[in-house]
């Protein structure tokens, strides 16, 4: 970044306006700025870190500080600076928070801070506006744009009074945050914090899946992985047995089901037998009923052969009565149609003279229509002019809201921009809301997260405790068991000594020792130890060495899980800082402040937004009101003109018109009155002859038939009085006395068929009964009634004694099914827990390397940036070995910081008079500017050396010369040469009267009553 143009308003001692063009110093300059005490020299500097950061070069005056008391109250305080960047133009404006008059009334009002960024064209114009108002949008830009932040601005490219030894001091932590911004080294940092975040998600992983694997022994019942064998292989004789014993029940209940269901098939045979015999004795006592039906169905036989006549006697009797009945009925339509011809007649004789005044009522009907012609056309006219009357009133309605709405909108817009400039201010002081909620939230997760992992470390202690508990139990256990075994063993053999001092004879060798003399017998115990206690009690103890072992590795395994837990807790304390001692509420706390902030931030973005929105479209609708009012004038005229022109056409139809005529809707009545008129008599006249003609048909119809049913009548009786003959002839020959006989014998076809059907049905009924009691006497040939009861009695406890089995079996195979699907879900969480380990054996290993965890404590980014401040110190100490006359170099400490700080950045300077190395605090006050200049030359060296680094191309360096003596001086002054020759600008404040004499090209700084001005001198 190189200054180009710098512009003062009312900042600092200038009262006005001063510009410093500092391409008037020409092309990469070594220039001093100089002037007396309180002139305002640091003021320029303070100036350039303002425009850029908004904060002075030492940060300990507040911006809003900085304005001038001797400006004119009119004037704002602003700085204004052009600087070049890449090859490219930019000029930033800021204007820090200060009171102003009011621009109407008296007194004074706030000016809110703002800021501009603009990227300007290779004539210094104006190209492109980067940040119109906001603060904070400005310094992320500017920061974004050159790569540092003040505090780093101002430890490498500006050396600010008193303050040239902070780079020199810096810890390695600040060191190094200062030079991964330089060197863009942050993607080591992104490393270290990727292998960080896999290895502690693998170690979690790990513990959880060692607390699922406990889970799963403990939804099964089962302590341990050796408790679940022994529970298997104790289960497994008892499913076999299980299983035996279910089947024996299941065999036994289908025997006794087979007895119970045989037993009922007799008992049912038996049940049939009683029934067809009560059905049987049932259906024979309607014997004498069935006689009766079949002697009345002989007596209906013997009728059949008068059917005939006596049938067409009755048929002959029934056509006449229904001919009298037909001529009756015709002989009054006939009446009925002859009064109906009368009528008809009369209204045909009405409907005639009606129709005979119909040609007058046409030519009436002419002369109304004609009328009522005329007024419609004036009435058409009337309305068009009504019409374009209303279209003028509406459009200059309109003409005159649009000038009403067009103020309106004026009036909003100019309310509306006042409610934006506050709600701006209120953002600018909720900036950097949004990024500080996120560090929070992460905090907080972090913090969270350290809250839970110290909940689960009491349960592990007390487990780690129990299991010392039972490790030590254990042990005495063991010693017991050994104890136990030795003191079974040598009872045992004392026991064989008796069995052998049993078999001794006096005078006879012992079989031991082959004496003959057996002074000392051995004596039995009262109690006898026999080769399988002695045995047992060495399983026994086998059996305790074994428990001792687990029970130590147990403890072996939970001190590591402890220890792994502490571990973690550090790097989480590591990482949450300060905040770890703070309670989690006050973290969230924190959070939830911070969010309300963020929330309101965004909300007053959101509404800026918005009302600048609204004020576009106030813009557009001011616009379109504009608009609108042109577009209304030519329609406004045109309207107007042909409401005149369409009155004057009615004034014409009006004079037309004869005196007296009716208005328009008694014409209209008077027209449908007649038309009317005209129409009904027209209907009537066609319906009385339709009428006429109809009743005529009608009448000739009904005459016709009354004519043939007189001759139908005649003929009926004639057949009647034959058949009632044939009749009386056929009875008097047959069996039966009278016709009240015939009568009473005769059956209709339905009864005939009911009594044949029931006597046919009783005799297969009957048939049938006797078969099927035949069949059920020989089936019931030797066979017994069974006893039912005690059968099914039988088959119920068969079934119970099933169903109880059957419940054991179940219970036994499902926990033999639950053990066996537990050890195979051990099986896959340990190949789970194994591939686990392998992997953290990978990353836990890359995570503590590249973190610094390991020998010298120096992380991967630390490493890489080692190696860059390794070619700093190399072109630093060229430059303080020649301004120390060859005493002093900058090295690099190899040893660690002690602690568990990181280390890896820290810096020592080599004493060529001692041999030794010392920290750089030592160094006296010049001698610390020496070291000071020198580390911020070389730092611009290889920083504009390295490919995608930051360009230093500016240096100002502000007092620290007054400490050097000639010497030093001269030899600062000569690499400060050198260093421009590379093509930096270098600027030097200092009240040193040396520099004045050897450096001719100079800023002075003038003070007066009226406020400091600048002036350059020697170009």
């Amino acid at each position: 970044m190189t200054p180009v143009l710098l512009t003062l308003q009312a900042f600092g001692p200038f009262a006005g306006t001063q510009t410093l063009d500092f391409s008037a110093l020409g092309k990469s300059p070594l220039f001093l700025i100089n002037g007396p005490t309180g002139a305002g020299k640091s003021s320029i500097l303070d100036a350039l870190c303002f425009a850029l950061y908004g904060q002075t070069t030492g940060n300990e005056r507040e911006p809003a500080q900085m304005r001038c008391d001797q400006a004119a109250a009119s004037l704002l305080t602003e700085v204004t600076l052009d600087f070049r960047l890449r090859g490219t133009r930019y000029r930033v404006r800021r204007v820090p928070q200060q009171e102003r008059p009011k621009a109407r009334g008296e007194g004074t009002t706030t000016q809110q801070p703002e800021a501009q960024l603009w990227r300007l064209n290779a004539d210094g114009e104006v190209d492109e506006c980067l940040v119109a108002r906001k603060v904070s949008d400005a310094t992320a830009e500017v920061q974004a744009l050159l790569g540092l932040d003040a505090g780093q601005f101002r430890q490498v490219m500006v050396l600010p009074q008193g303050q040239f030894r902070e780079l020199l001091l810096a810890g390695s932590a600040e060191r190094e945050q200062i030079f991964s911004q330089l060197f863009q080294t942050r993607l080591f940092s992104r490393i270290e914090e990727r292998l960080r975040e896999r290895a502690n998600r693998i170690t979690r992983e790990v513990s959880d899946h060692r607390q699922r694997m406990q889970g799963i022994l403990d939804a099964s019942g089962v302590e341990s992985e050796a408790v679940l064998e022994e529970a298997l292989a104790e289960l497994a004789p008892q499913i076999d047995a299980a299983k035996t014993a279910l089947t024996n029940a299941r065999a036994e209940r289908q025997r006794a089901e087979r007895a119970e269901h045989s037993g009922h098939e007799h008992q049912a045979l038996f049940d049939q037998q009683r029934k067809l015999e009560t059905a049987h004795a049932a259906h024979v006592q309607d014997e004498a009923r069935i006689d009766n039906a079949q002697g009345r169905l002989k007596a209906h036989e013997q009728t059949r052969t008068l059917a005939a006549p006596f049938n067409a006697r009755h048929q002959t009797q029934q056509a006449a009565e229904s001919a009298a009945q037909t001529l009756e009925r015709d002989t009054a339509t006939v009446n009925l149609r002859r009064e109906e011809n009368a009528r008809a007649q009369q209204t045909l004789g009405a409907a005639r003279e009606r129709h005979d005044g119909l040609a007058a009522l046409r030519e009436r009907h002419n002369t109304l229509s004609h009328a009522l012609d005329q007024r419609r056309a004036l009435t058409r006219h009337a309305q068009d002019s009504h019409a374009a009357s209303q279209t003028w009133r509406t459009l200059h309605q309109q003409y005159a809201d649009a000038e009403a709405q067009q103020a309106g909108i004026r009036q909003q817009g100019e309310e509306l921009g006042a409610v934006v400039e506050k709600a701006q201010a209120e953002q600018q002081t909720l900036a950097g809301s949004v990024d500080a909620l996120h560090h929070l939230n992460a905090l907080h997760r972090q913090r969270q997260t350290l809250a839970e992992h110290d909940a689960r470390r009491p349960p592990l202690v007390e487990s780690l405790d129990t299991a010392h508990a039972d490790a030590e139990q254990r042990t005495r256990d063991a010693a017991r068991g050994k104890t136990h075994a030795t003191e079974q063993a040598m009872r045992w053999h004392q026991g064989q000594a008796a069995w052998l001092a049993r078999t001794l004879e006096p005078n006879a060798p012992c079989p031991v020792c082959g004496g003959l003399e057996h002074p000392a017998p051995a004596v039995a115990d009262a109690v006898t130890v026999t080769k399988e206690a002695v045995e047992a009690a060495g399983y026994a103890h086998e059996q305790a060495l074994n428990d001792e072992h687990a029970a130590k590795q147990h403890v072996q395994l939970l001190s590591q899980r402890l220890e792994q837990h502490d571990v973690q807790r550090r790097e989480y304390v590591e990482a949450l800082g300060d905040w770890a001692s703070q309670p989690l509420e006050a973290v969230a706390q924190a959070c939830g402040d911070k969010q309300r902030d963020a929330a309101r931030h965004a909300a007053l973005a959101e509404q800026i937004a918005e009302q600048h929105k609204t004020l576009a479209a106030l813009r557009n609708g001011w616009s379109t009101q504009d608009k609108a009012l042109k577009q209304l004038e030519p329609a406004l005229k045109d309207a107007e003109l042909k409401h005149q022109r369409l009155e004057a056409q009615c004034e014409q139809l009006r004079n037309a018109l004869p005196e007296g005529q009716p208005t328009l809707e008694v014409l209209g009545e008077q027209l449908d009155s007649i038309t009317g008129d005209i129409t009904q008599r027209e209907h009537a006249w066609q319906a009385a002859q339709d009428g006429a003609q109809q009743a005529a048909t009608e009448l000739a119809r009904a005459e016709a038939a009354q004519d043939g049913a007189q001759y139908r009548a005649s003929s009926a009786e004639e057949a009647t009085q034959q058949a009632d003959t044939d009749w009386q002839q056929a009875l008097s020959q047959s069996v039966f006395d009278d016709e009240h006989g015939f009568l009473h014998a005769r059956l209709d076809d339905a009864e005939s068929e009911r009594l044949s059907a029931e006597v046919e049905h009783y005799q297969h009924t009957l048939a049938k009964l006797d078969g099927q009691l035949d069949a059920s006497r020989a089936r019931l040939t030797g066979l017994a009634p069974p006893d039912v009861d005690a059968l099914h009695e039988k088959a119920v406890q068969a079934r119970l004694w099933e169903t109880q089995e059957n419940e054991t079996w179940r219970k036994l195979d499902a926990r033999h099914n639950q053990l066996e699907h537990t050890q195979k879900r051990l099986v896959d969480a340990h190949r789970e827990q194994q591939a686990l380990e392998a992997e953290y054996r990978v990353w836990g290993t890359l995570s503590e390397v590249a973190n610094g965890r390991t020998g010298k404590r120096v992380s991967l980014q630390r490493f890489v940036l080692g190696v860059l401040l390794d070619d700093v110190l190399i072109q630093a100490s060229a430059r303080l070995v020649r301004m120390s006359r060859g005493r002093y170099q900058l090295v690099r400490r190899d040893e660690p910081t002690g602690g568990n700080s990181a280390s890896g950045l820290e810096l020592d300077v080599a004493d060529t008079y001692t041999g030794k190395n010392r920290p750089v605090a030592t160094l006296s006050g010049g001698e610390s500017f020496m070291a000071a200049l020198s580390l911020a030359l070389g730092l611009s060296d290889v920083v504009q050396a390295y490919a995608g680094g930051i360009q230093l191309d500016t240096l100002f360096i502000d007092e620290g010369f007054g400490s050097l003596d000639q010497d030093a001086l001269d030899q600062a002054i000569a690499t400060l040469s050198e260093l421009q020759m590379g093509g930096r600008m270098i600027g030097i404040i200092s009240h040193v009267s040396e520099l004045k004499e050897q450096m001719p090209l100079r800023v002075d700084v003038s003070t007066s009553r009226r406020g400091s001005t600048v002036a350059i001198h020697g170009v």
